[in-house]
């Protein structure tokens, strides 16, 4: 209860140096991908900075707010850094997504959890990394999940907390279900095809943990044979933009995913956003 999102972050990229046996001190950039930041402003990922001790290198670090597809969106950010010369990247996803959910509202008070994961970016061995990224956006759809107050549109006022539009609104829960189901499948299979790879050759496909049914009508439309899809919102609920990084590092940790693996990760949330990233592990 005492924790906040940059302290979930911490957490998460000193398990990242400790696990690659990397210095700190070489990171180049730090990437927070969140939608529940410690405050409004200034960047959650400066709090990041500070609490890892890295302030004194002044290496540039900056919050990516793409909800759920967030994860995919630092990715991509990142590995362009690297072809530009970065040397290491920090990419971390952190969310509270508890403490803005509506305790009345079975819409969403029920799905959402609270997590971190991160990863670090280097360049790799050609044909290994990433094969492809992709990001979309459609904002024609930005309302159809957000917090009401609390930004410049609506500012907070005694009004707004009682009328509890500091949480998080799904309006038309159907419309968005079937919406969000034609993306991922639809964008999934017009993205390996320009990857020049067939749904046969990846091991593991990691969608963003939305809704089980979501998840199981996708894989469904997909036509993926039984467990190549990686789920567990069972377990942890959907942590938004770190739902993606938790299941890839749980199964790395089992030893389900293995170095040579082609794994590709499915991403959709709200504005409308989405992001496809598929990595040889």
């Amino acid at each position: 209860d005492d924790m906040v999102t940059s302290d979930l972050a911490i957490l998460a990229a000193k398990q990242a140096f400790e696990k690659g046996n990397i210095d700190p001190a070489s990171i180049d950039l730090i990437l927070l991908s969140t939608i529940s930041p410690d405050n409004p402003n200034p960047s959650t990922a400066c709090a990041v900075q500070a609490g890892l001790g890295l302030s004194e290198t002044l290496c540039p670090c900056f919050d990516i707010n793409a909800a759920c597809s967030g994860f995919v969106y630092a990715l991509e950010v990142g590995s362009r850094y690297i072809l530009t010369g970065a040397k290491r990247v920090l990419v971390i996803a952190s969310e509270i997504r508890s403490r803005f959910t509506n305790p009345k509202d079975p819409s969403t008070y029920p799905i959402f959890g609270d997590g971190a994961a991160a990863v670090i970016l280097e360049q790799g061995e050609k044909a290994s990394g990433f094969m492809g990224i992709q990001t979309l956006a459609d904002g024609r759809k930005y309302d159809s999940v957000l917090i009401p107050a609390g930004g410049s549109r609506k500012p907070a006022s005694l009004e707004t907390v009682a009328a509890g539009e500091h949480f998080i609104k799904m309006n038309n829960g159907e419309k968005i279900f079937f919406e969000v189901v034609e993306g991922m499948t639809t964008h999934t299979k017009s993205f390996i095809e320009k990857c020049v790879v067939s749904i046969n050759e990846i091991d593991f496909v990691i969608p963003h943990q939305a809704n089980i049914n979501i998840l199981k009508e996708v894989n469904k439309r997909l036509e993926l044979p039984d467990g190549k899809m990686l789920i567990n919102i069972q377990e942890v609920g959907n942590t938004s933009s770190a739902s993606i990084p938790i299941v890839l590092t749980q199964n790395i940790e089992k030893g389900i995913i293995k170095p040579g693996n082609m794994v590709l990760m499915i991403a959709a949330g709200a504005g409308a956003t989405m992001g496809l990233a598929l990595v040889k592990i």
